[in-house]
């Protein structure tokens, strides 16, 4: 499943360090964060992250892009309207 907690972290910006036992796998692009199921990996990146700001702003902004494009209102707007379009198309 996908934690809200992940996708909000995503929305304001975070860089993402996760798990790989979840949907983080696909719902997170390499250059927004680090997705991994070994600890070691994670660390490594969190020690990354906290002494490289830029880089953590980098994939921050990647991670923010990503969750308006998939999570944001303008695309669960888009879909709303074309799922009801599509019912009412199809009962006329």
């Amino acid at each position: 499943s996908l934690g809200l907690s992940l996708i909000e972290a995503m929305h304001i910006g975070m860089p993402i360090i996760a798990l790989a036992t979840t949907e983080a796998v696909d719902a997170v692009p390499p250059d927004a964060g680090v997705i991994s199921t070994r600890m070691d990996v994670l660390v490594d990146a969190a020690r990354w992250l906290v002494a490289d700001r830029d880089a953590a702003s980098r994939l921050g902004a990647r991670a923010q892009e990503v969750a308006k494009e998939r999570f944001g209102l303008d695309r669960f707007l888009a879909d709303w309207d074309r799922i009801l379009e599509e019912e009412v198309c199809a009962s006329r």
